[in-house]
Order: structure tokens, then C-alpha cells, then sequence
């Protein structure tokens, strides 16, 4: 009994149109690691209060330890708006706040680059709070600015219109 090309496309079109739902895979582990990561930028606010506890408010040490806590925090929500992201692009619409909403790759890779052009300045700030001798603040803010302009480049290149 032969089948009509028609046919055939018919019956493999929605098996095809299933395996977006692989994605599920990407989404979720995507979340579960902004959850921990969250949970982690929390355990590194802990030791921001114990080194102004034990250094004082003034403290380059404390402040270090903020910068760290706040870098995980950017991460975090980098790993949120992709997982979310993901879901939303590849899966289903969900309710969420208009910053967690995604409607194209494009918007999606304009929110992450933005978000980790963040997290290179705080890396950028933690570094120099660490007073680096001249040529190595040179050489990591000359890279920090040109890995900065190339997120940026990258966030606005092909933004949906």
C-alpha cells in the first residue's frame, strides 16, 4: 500500500514538530543551575558579613567578598533568562514579569550579553580593588573594554524590528 508524499509528511510532521520539546532539557538545567547559583551568591553574602564583622566596614577584603556575591547574582540571572528563555522560545508562553519575557533569540541574546557586560565590570571592579601594579591594570582594562565593546556590538547586531 503506497502512501502519497503528502501523506507521509502528514503522519512525520508532528514527531518532527515533538522534538523541539529536547529543549526541555536545556530550559530546565539552565534553572536548576540558576538556583544554585543563586544559592551560592547567598553562601558568599555570608562571608561579606563576616569580613566586615572581622575587618571592619572599610574593609577591601569585604568588599571584594560583596563584588563576588553580587558577580554571582549577574550569573544567576543570566542562567534564569536563558532557561526561561528557552522555555518560552521552544516550549510554551509562561507568566512572567516583562523582563523574564522572551519572544525572539535575538531579544534573548541581547538580555545575556547585557547582563554578562555587567558581570566583566564587577569582575573589572573586584580586580581593582585588589590594587594590581600599572601593567597589569593596563592590560585588564584595555581587555575588559574590548570584551565589553564586543558584547555590546553583539547584544545590538540583528535586533528585531
Amino acid at each position: 500500500m503506497d502512501h502519497s508524499p503528502h501523506e507521509q509528511t502528514s503522519r512525520a510532521r508532528p514527531k518532527l514538530e515533538a522534538v523541539r520539546f529536547v529543549s526541555v532539557v536545556g530550559s530546565l538545567t539552565a534553572l536548576m543551575l540558576a538556583a544554585l547559583t543563586y544559592l551560592w551568591a547567598a553562601a558568599k553574602a555570608v562571608t561579606v558579613v563576616a569580613a566586615v564583622a572581622e575587618d571592619g566596614v572599610s574593609s577591601d577584603r569585604a568588599l571584594v567578598k560583596l563584588f563576588e556575591s553580587i558577580d554571582s547574582i549577574l550569573l544567576a540571572t543570566v542562567l534564569l533568562m536563558v532557561g526561561f528563555g528557552l522555555w518560552e522560545l521552544l516550549v510554551a508562553d509562561l507568566h512572567l514579569p516583562p523582563a523574564l519575557t522572551t519572544t525572539s533569540f535575538d531579544q534573548l541574546k541581547g538580555r545575556v550579553a547585557g547582563t554578562l557586560l555587567l558581570v566583566l565590570v564587577v569582575r573589572f571592579f573586584e580586580r581593582l580593588i585588589a590594587r594590581p601594579n600599572a601593567d597589569d591594570l593596563l592590560a585588564l582594562g584595555i581587555s575588559t573594554a574590548l570584551v565589553g565593546a564586543l558584547l555590546l556590538v553583539f547584544a545590538s547586531s540583528h535586533r528585531d524590528h
